[in-house]
């Protein structure tokens, strides 16, 4: 249930503004289009190394963000069930993204962008102190196109 939720968070990924100007910057700031999961990674809050890795399962990486030009984010989540890979269904919610100061909100809740270009997004989902520190760390949901 906390992927599903994290999920949903990350998935609020929204279009950045666009200019004519520059249409490779355009396609690299708007997050609109389908993303999948692919993995979560852990950050070090210490010294911004990789703590850890772990790809998602094929039932979760069936789930889809689909960001759309109006700011709404359309998820459909899928999640491994005792052994059944089970649909949990659709959610839309609202999502706004800045790409310059690098922080997209969904649903009102505003979350952290790492990285962004056309075919990967990385938002955190949560701060936990993972490797026992002190510190915390960054908790990262990887999306793919």
């Amino acid at each position: 249930m906390k992927k599903i939720l994290f999920l949903a968070i990350a998935s609020t990924i929204a279009l950045g503004s666009c200019s004519n100007n520059d249409d490779e910057e355009n396609l690299s700031q708007t997050v609109v289009g389908t993303w999948k999961p692919v993995m979560e990674k852990v950050i070090s809050g210490s010294n911004g190394s990789i703590i850890s890795t772990d790809n998602f399962d094929t039932c979760y990486k069936k789930s889809t963000f689909n960001f759309k030009s109006n700011n709404t984010l359309t998820t459909n989540t899928y999640e491994n069930v005792s052994g059944t890979c089970t649909n949990y269904g659709e959610e839309t919610v609202s999502y706004s993204y800045n790409h310059s100061s690098m922080k997209i909100t969904i649903d009102g809740d505003e979350y952290e962008v790492i990285a962004h270009n056309q075919n990967e997004f990385q938002v955190v989902g949560d701060y936990d102190d993972k490797n026992g520190d002190g510190i915390e760390d960054k908790v990262v949901l990887v999306l793919a196109r």
